[in-house]
């Protein structure tokens, strides 16, 4: 992938709901076993791997919060 799509990838990551990114990471692992070029199948183990972060720190975040709550509350 060349810059521009790795930015509107990050743009589509920062700004998608957990659905949206779920539906995305179920439609890269679909593809991920049809490809054969090395260099695609890296970029797309990549891209799961950010999608996956990105889920984990949202939940970290919302973790915190929920605690944070039920200190203050």
């Amino acid at each position: 992938m060349d810059k521009e799509e790795w930015k509107s990838f990050f743009r589509f990551i920062d700004g998608g709901s957990e659905a949206e990114l779920q539906e995305r990471k179920d439609a890269l692992a679909g593809v991920l076993h049809k490809v054969t070029d090395p260099g695609v199948r890296s970029d797309i183990r990549r891209m799961l791997r950010l999608i996956d972060e990105e889920v984990l720190i949202r939940q970290n975040l919302s973790s915190r919060r929920q605690v944070r709550r039920s200190r203050s509350g």
